[in-house]
């Protein structure tokens, strides 16, 4: 199963990662939208996604979007909080544009809806601290 046209697969450098993967992505640094096609090793018993997976994702790709936006600086997650909206299954797209809404000296705040055929499934609002700073 492949990445729809104009999607490039992301590098993941994070080995827990790399187990879930691939991830794709389109766009440029800030606009980028990222995107997995979900397969069997990412559902549950019910045959659909499973929630960690979700979470796995998000994380995943909203790292890459807080590591565009401190220009490759190092980052960690201090904080997510989610929303499973509806199901998505093997076989289907899953796509998140990660938007970011604020930003302070240490610390960024990232939220985005995960879309199956542009219908909400996941939603994820986090927040980021960049190292090195107070």
């Amino acid at each position: 199963m492949r990445a729809p046209e104009g999607f490039i697969e992301t590098r993941l450098i994070d080995p827990f990662e790399r187990h879930v993967g691939p991830i794709y992505e389109r766009g440029d640094p800030g606009s980028k939208v990222f995107g997995l096609r979900i397969d069997d090793r990412h559902v549950n018993m019910r045959g659909v996604i499973h929630g960690g997976m979700l979470m796995t994702f998000a994380d995943a790709a909203f790292g890459q979007a807080a590591w565009d936006a401190t220009d490759h600086g190092d980052v960690v997650t201090l904080n997510m909080q989610s929303q499973f909206l509806a199901p998505a299954k093997s076989g289907d797209w899953l796509e998140v544009a990660p938007v970011l809404t604020r930003r302070t000296r240490a610390l960024l705040f990232l939220r985005g809806d995960f879309l199956v055929d542009g219908a909400p499934v996941f939603s994820v609002a986090s927040v980021w601290k960049i190292l090195g700073q107070p």
